[in-house]
């Protein structure tokens, strides 16, 4: 815009210039030509030069035109103001790019290039002007007779003049800026190269937290497997118990079954025999009115007899049909024996079934035993796993301890070190002290050592402070150890009463099956008793036979009823006594069905303790879960601390070679300064050249100390000529011995600080063996378990479509960044976001680690009051035992679901750093 609003008047001047130039003589346009070159105006040329229209107009347009066309003065503070307006000028292209960058050099080596070119062009004007002058001068001497001086005329020699002024001031002014080009392009070097090398770093520590962060997440992928597996176990073991239960219902409801299908065969038969009974007792009355009717019939045989004496023959002949009868009889009899053996076949047979009822029975208990001995496999297993939760306690205690070894050596490191930084501060307070008598311009070396001593007492107060918060939260815990104890105790009591009531448990069970083998006897003693009844009836149809055989004869009818008689009466003691004993049966086998629903409830109460017992296996599972966790996250911090102490190794060698070069350096510069004060080189020609050396020996050494805290100052060249000469002047009275001295002390805290950086070099490799043994022995116990999936899948899915969308979370979930916002600042800021929420987590899990350690505790007395019966509890009421393991179960419930909530509350904390 102002080019634009100068162009009619750069018109009308030119045109005007125009015009004069063709008036104008050559040496005039040559010196115009010049002055619009080089940009410069000066007060003897308007004498020189007073009919030039375009100098009279030319400040007024090098006042507009100054943003535009700087003169020679301003290159020197473009120069210096470039870093920044370079910066500037790239910032829309880069949103945070450094003012350091390449291009500012660029710039700066074509800015030094444009002076150069603008040095040939003054070369050639003024070869033209000599060419051009001399042609005029001989033309003018031809014209008046006399040459002019110099080879110029009288008019223009003011005009050279003021030529070879201008072009001498340009000169120094060019190298004054050349000199200053100069050096910013060393600083600029020095700087980008610096920057370069912590680019380096910065990629090799994301490197190695990459890595690092792929172990953490690979260890966390194995823990989750393993604990998937160990809830599959926990679910199979579930579902084998509840078949087991369900078996043993199963068997329980068939025996119950069959008891009571027997129990309804022996009420028919005791019916039936009722019913025989009362049909033996009529026959029995029929027998007797037979008896009656024979002892009629004998009276009137009797009468008959006396009639009968004819009747012999047929009697005889009566007799031969009896005889007939006889042999008929003879026959019935072997058919009788040949039922009687059929019969006896049909009593083995029952025998032999009642043999195989008694088998299944012996099957049964032989089935139940081998439950119980199962039960009791798994009980030994339980066991086992409670004896290996402590030897893993007893590891992670070793571990601490180790661990709290660890943090004694290293407090006693940090109070090593305060005391050798104090001595630091001692020496570096004398050298200061003496270096302000020496010469005033080490004052800011004094400065820089201040600043560096003020940074080591800030880490030297935060260490201290770190030591005050390690060792309150130390005492705390040793102030909470004893209440814990206590609860110890108290837990394994309530275990110590647990396992008495299990003992006693145990001892129902025997009876309970006690009262099952008596069961059995009482069935063996039905099935005799059945057997009797079935010979009864045996009897009974032999006594039915006898009767029919009694019609034939009276005097063996008057010894059957005599034996009828007293056999109704056996066999009405023997019903007597049969109905007694089923009175007896019926009454045992309701207590048989109490005790079998006391067994029942035994058994439902078993079940519960089991599951219950279930639970508190995962939650100690799941504490040591934890406590892996836990282990891991002290051994990431502990890498971290070593990286921190490596790093910190790094930067102190750093300085320190630093600080070396800057004493060999000074060091050379003075040997110089004495070979040249012994040589006697005090011309002032050379003592220029020496100040001049000395600037520019000097000004490495002092921009290596300022590159770190900030740029130098500029300064005229005036004054930095004056200071240099005093210097030259004040070299003479310096003493050699005192040299040597300070280059002895220097030697003297180089070999203290390498002894130092050589101590803590052995002091981290220490730690470092350490370190690799305790992660060996986390290795080889989290090698034993197998490897998992850590996060889900809609996570991963979540991951691939952020890394294709772009942006700052694709950089951090694919290798290499996939947008150009992502800088380094944002990178650490990010960082230390992620370590504040990660700082969180590992509080939180500590804690929750710390509260289910004391669970695990708790659960371990229960079991052990559980296991081991009390002393004086053997005699309590049934009343008591009940309310104690009430009281038990709903301890365990709670411990359960407390065990449940914190390993909620952990899974949510891991899931939400994980997120982030």
């Amino acid at each position: 815009m102002k080019l634009r609003s100068l162009q009619p008047q750069l018109r009308t001047a030119v045109s005007s210039h125009q015009s004069w130039l063709q008036t104008a003589p050559p040496s005039h346009r040559l010196l115009m030509l010049m002055m619009v070159q080089m940009r410069v105006y000066h007060p003897l040329l308007s004498k020189a030069l007073p009919k030039a229209p375009l100098l009279t107009q030319l400040p007024h347009l090098g006042s507009q035109m100054a943003p535009s066309t700087p003169s020679s003065d301003t290159v020197s503070s473009s120069l210096a103001s470039s870093p920044q307006t370079s910066a500037n000028t790239s910032a829309p292209s880069q949103p945070s790019s450094s003012p350091y960058d390449t291009d500012c050099s660029r710039k700066l080596i074509s800015q030094i290039q444009r002076s150069l070119s603008q040095e040939s062009l003054l070369d050639e004007l003024e070869s033209e002007l000599l060419d051009c002058q001399l042609p005029e001068g001989e033309s003018g001497s031809k014209r008046k007779g006399s040459s002019p001086v110099n080879g110029l005329p009288t008019d223009q020699e003011d005009c050279m003049m003021v030529f070879e002024k201008c072009i001498q001031y340009k000169y120094a002014q060019q190298e004054k800026a050349i000199k200053r080009l100069l050096e910013d392009n060393k600083r600029h070097q020095e700087l980008i190269l610096g920057i370069c090398s912590e680019k380096d770093n910065m990629k090799e520590e994301l490197k190695k937290r990459a890595e690092t962060e792929k172990q953490h997440m690979a260890t966390i992928k194995k823990l989750e497997g393993r604990v998937d597996e160990l809830l599959r176990e926990l679910k199979e073991s579930r579902e084998k118990l509840i078949h087991q239960d369900q078996a043993a219902k199963a068997a329980l409801q068939q025996m119950q079954k069959e008891m009571a299908y027997r129990l309804e065969q022996t009420n028919r038969k005791c019916d039936e025999a009722r019913q025989e009974k009362e049909t033996m007792v009529m026959k029995y009355v029929r027998g007797e009115k037979e008896a009656l009717d024979l002892r009629r019939d004998k009276e009137s045989l009797e009468k008959r007899l006396r009639e009968a004496t004819k009747e012999v023959d047929r009697q005889a002949l009566r007799g031969n049909q009896l005889a007939q009868d006889k042999g008929r009889l003879q026959q019935l009899y072997d058919a009788k024996e040949g039922e009687v053996g059929r019969v006896t076949r049909e009593v083995e047979k029952l025998k032999e079934e009642i043999n195989s009822h008694l088998i299944k029975v012996k099957w049964a208990q032989n089935k139940l035993k081998s439950e119980a001995d199962v039960h009791k496999e798994t009980k030994d297993k339980l066991r086992e796993t409670t004896s290996k939760l402590a030897q893993a306690k007893e590891e992670t205690e070793q571990i601490r301890k180790n661990c709290q070894d660890m943090i004694r050596t290293y407090q006693e490191s940090e109070e090593l070190k305060s005391n050798e930084l104090d001595a630091k501060l001692r020496a570096t307070k004398g050298e200061l002290e003496k270096h302000r008598q020496e010469q005033t311009d080490q004052l800011e070396v004094h400065r820089v050592k201040a600043k560096e001593l003020d940074d080591l007492k800030r880490s030297y107060k935060e260490g201290m402070d770190e030591l005050t918060t390690l060792r309150t939260k130390l005492k705390c815990l040793e102030d909470e150890r004893p209440r814990w104890e206590d609860e110890l105790s108290k837990y394994r009591e309530i275990i110590n009463r647990q396992k008495a009531e299990l003992g006693r448990q145990k001892e129902k069970m025997d009876e309970i099956a006690a009262l099952q083998d008596q069961q059995q006897r009482d069935k063996q003693e039905i099935t005799s008793l059945r057997e009797e009844v079935e010979s009864l009836t045996s009897q009974m149809t032999d006594l039915q036979r006898d009767v029919q055989g009694s019609r034939e004869r009276e005097a063996e009818l008057l010894g059957f009823t005599e034996k009828l008689s007293s056999k109704n009466a056996q066999l009405q003691s023997e019903s007597n006594a049969l109905q007694c004993q089923l009175d007896q049966l019926t009454s045992s086998f309701t207590e048989l069905q109490a005790q079998q629903e006391e067994t029942r409830r035994l058994l439902d109460d078993k079940s519960r303790q089991l599951k219950q017992e279930e639970s508190l296996r995962q939650q100690e599972v799941q504490g040591l879960q934890e406590e892996r966790t836990a282990l891991q996250t002290e051994v990431s911090r502990l890498k971290t601390r070593v990286d921190e102490l490596r790093d910190e190794l790094v930067t102190q060698k750093r300085k320190q070679a630093a600080s070396i070069k800057d004493l060999t350096k000074q060091l050379t510069q003075a040997r110089k300064r004495m070979e040249q004060v012994e040589n006697g080189r005090c011309d002032r020609d050379a003592g220029s050249m020496g100040s001049r050396s000395s600037s520019s020996g000097t000004a490495p050494g002092f921009g290596s100390l300022n590159a770190r805290h900030g740029g130098v100052e500029d300064r005229s060249p005036e004054s930095q000529s004056g200071p240099s000469v005093v210097v030259v002047d004040s070299y003479p009275e310096v003493d050699k011995a005192v040299l040597v001295e300070r280059i002895v002390r220097l030697q003297k805290s180089l070999a203290r600080k390498q002894e130092k950086i050589e101590f803590m070099e052995d002091h981290i490799k220490q730690l470092v063996e350490e370190i690799r043994k305790k992660t060996k022995i986390i290795q080889s116990y989290v090698l034993r378990e197998e490897t998992g999936a850590l996060s889900s899948e809609a996570s991963d899915i979540n991951k691939a479509n952020l890394g294709r969308r772009g942006g700052i979370m694709a950089s951090l979930y694919t290798s290499h960044p996939a947008d150009s916002g992502l800088t380094l600042d944002l990178s650490l800021e990010i960082n230390r976001k992620l370590q504040a929420v990660l700082e969180d987590t590992l509080l939180k899990n500590i804690t929750l680690k710390e509260n289910l350690q004391t669970l695990g505790a708790e659960i371990e007395k229960l079991i052990k009051q559980q296991r081991d019966p009390g002393d004086g509890e053997g005699g309590s009421d049934a009343t008591t035992s009940r309310e104690k393991r009430k009281q038990t179960t709903n301890l365990q419930h709670s411990i359960y679901f407390e065990g449940t909530a914190t390993f909620e509350h952990l899974r949510h904390t891991h899931s939400h750093s994980l997120n982030v």
